[in-house]
């Protein structure tokens, strides 16, 4: 069977749950599952949402057996809003089933929000000696969220108690909202109520930590429940009950309501799921003891572990500025998405005019291929990479603001904890950001005049300082071995200074120009100059036979002396010289030491002659 998804949120739980399920259908019932989707929504500008929808359009349905669609991860800004309406009027669409939303027109494989509540409400309430209970809301435009409210509501009437609107906080279902919950549930005489029942787990642990700041115990002094079991749950302090639907059952409900309809049987429209009661330490129903140290090194642990992914993003930002030409943006996206073990294959999918390119990828962790295969844009993926009949592929958007430039298709080990994480979600936006670099490179000058730019001189029109970086790189493989033998020279002239204050700095320029003209007609092919800063240059020789350094050296010198018999200019050109051979790559550095010192050497010997 071949099933496409389509789903949003990917780095979080629920989402990772039933991609995880749905894996595993790939793998051990040798089904193809195709997903479209996008880790989150990053903006609330209207038309740069437009590129991140646009991923919802790239299949073609009707090559599917059937959808599945997690509508509920996708109503950011109206993501979804036109895919539905798309497969409602679409008479020759496959089987749409949709997984924890019900639409109407779908089969729909839902919990029962108003069971699960009055279900973990009801134990709750039934704890409670008064009738000081609260509760807090979901989104209230959210028709799940409406049905667990009735469910809190059902569970009060059962045991006799009245629900009071002054004791209902309207969430958003996000934690954000920590410091707007405790001011509302602390009364004057700084008391709380005796339980709160949150309409899911991100509320739950928001006003935990709150409370916890300001100096209350859970559940000492007030019970507090969650909804769904969200990542995080089970290990807070203290750990939340809840209640649970296992993305497991969302996912073989959903795929078995696809299996009858293509055996021709009919299921029912909805299908509703039970949960499962999780009772812990937030409703005084479990007891921990906690080694307090061991807590403490696993917070300072995750602390350093926040602080060093900062610093690598920074670092990643940092290298996706650097990288000037096209090939070297592909080479660092594969090499970046290869740093996330969990991503087995990546490819770097392009939209062109009339066909689509693989412009990169990699497979199965193997060497990273940079290439330019087209193929129809009828077709999501070229023949022969993958196995079209079985697997499962992921497949995001690559778009920055409202430019849509392609999508990356990944083939994830889903058996590794967090295999979709926030730093997916990063590269993916810095290669949109870098591609939208490239096309404002080519729109303005043309994209070889930027790199040109970059690592050259203005005024001598040889490398500059980058340009030395970036070519003396290539002189080493990957592992800092030198692929030829190569020498530094460093040339600092001589009295420029003097030049500058007898004949003005044009003639200063001319001096710097020309000495960098005598210094390049000495070069042989594969070796180059920079200009450092100032009147110093940087020089790497290629040792390709016996004395080729000695020999650089007198053809710099007879130019500069030819320049000087000439009598083109009324000052006379000199230049003090220095030179060390490289062993590697880690000893580039030092060896420039080396050369800096002999040429300086030289120098303070002319000052101590002409004196």
């Amino acid at each position: 069977m071949k099933i496409c998804v389509f789903i949003g949120d990917m780095y979080r739980d629920f989402a990772m749950g039933i991609l995880k399920q749905l894996d595993f259908y790939a793998r051990e019932k040798g089904y193809r599952i195709d997903v479209f989707g996008i880790c989150s929504m990053p903006t609330k500008n209207p038309l740069h949402v437009i590129g991140y929808k646009s991923i919802l359009t790239l299949p073609n349905v009707h090559e599917y057996d059937g959808v599945i669609l997690c509508y509920d991860t996708l109503i950011h800004e109206g993501v979804a809003k036109d895919l539905v309406e798309d497969l409602l009027s679409d008479n020759d669409a496959p089987p749409v089933v949709c997984i924890r939303a019900e639409i109407s027109g779908f089969y729909n494989v839902v919990p029962d929000n108003r069971a699960l509540m009055h279900d973990i409400a009801k134990h709750v309430i039934e704890k409670c000696k008064t009738n000081d209970i609260g509760f807090v809301t979901g989104r209230d435009d959210l028709d799940d969220s409406i049905e667990r409210r009735l469910g809190f509501e059902d569970a009060m009437r059962e045991a006799g108690k009245k629900v009071s609107d002054k004791k209902i906080f309207h969430g958003n279902y996000w934690s954000d909202q920590g410091p707007e919950m405790a001011d509302f549930f602390i009364k004057k005489n700084g008391k709380l109520p005796e339980a709160i029942i949150c309409s899911n787990d991100y509320e739950a642990i928001a006003l935990c930590n709150e409370l916890r700041k300001r100096g209350y115990t859970v559940p000492q002094d007030v019970m507090i429940s969650g909804v769904d079991n969200a990542q995080g749950a089970a290990d807070h302090i203290p750990s939340i009950t809840t209640i649970e639907i296992s993305n497991a059952v969302f996912v073989d409900t959903a795929i078995e309501v696809l299996e009858d309809v293509i055996a021709g049987k009919k299921p029912d429209l909805n299908i509703y799921v039970p949960g499962t009661l999780i009772l812990r330490e937030s409703t005084d129903d479990l007891f921990v003891e906690r080694d307090i140290f061991s807590e403490l090194l696993d917070l300072t642990a995750t602390i350093s572990i926040n602080t060093e992914n900062m610093r690598e993003y920074v670092v990643i930002g940092d290298l996706f500025e650097g990288a000037l030409t096209k090939d070297a943006g592909k080479e660092l996206t594969l090499e970046q998405f290869k740093t996330i073990e969990s991503m087995k294959s990546c490819y770097i999918c392009r939209y062109r005019e009339e066909s689509r390119e693989l412009v990169g990828y990699f497979t199965n962790r193997g060497d990273n291929k940079l290439c330019s295969i087209s193929y129809p844009k009828e077709k999501v993926f070229p023949d022969g990479f993958e196995d079209d009949k079985h697997g499962m592929r992921v497949h995001f958007p690559l778009a920055y603001k409202n430019e849509v430039y392609g999508y990356l298709v990944a083939v994830f080990n889903t058996d590794m904890p967090n295999f979709i994480n926030f730093k997916v979600e990063y590269l993916l936006m810095q290669v949109a950001a870098n591609m939208n670099k490239f096309e404002l490179y080519e729109k303005l000058f043309g994209i070889s005049d930027v790199m040109t730019l970059y690592i050259t001189d203005p005024l001598t029109e040889t490398l500059n300082r980058r340009g030395f970086e970036k070519k003396i790189s290539e002189k080493f493989d990957k592992d800092g071995r030198m692929i030829k033998e190569i020498a530094v020279v460093s040339i600092d002239m001589d009295d420029l200074k003097i030049i500058n204050d007898t004949y003005g700095h044009n003639a200063g320029d001319d001096a710097i120009k020309e000495t960098a003209q005598c210094i390049d007609e000495s070069l042989n092919q594969g070796e180059f100059v920079a200009r450092m800063g100032g009147d110093e240059f940087e020089v790497v020789l290629v040792i390709s036979e016996p004395g080729r350094v000695g020999k650089f050296i007198r053809n710099v010198r007879n130019n500069i002396r030819q320049v000087n018999l000439s009598g083109k200019y009324p000052f006379e050109l000199s230049a003090s010289i220095g030179t060390c051979e490289v062993q590697d790559w880690h000893g580039v550095g030092e060896s420039m030491k080396k050369a800096d010192k002999a040429m300086y050497l030289e120098k303070k010997a002319k000052k101590k002659g002409r004196s």
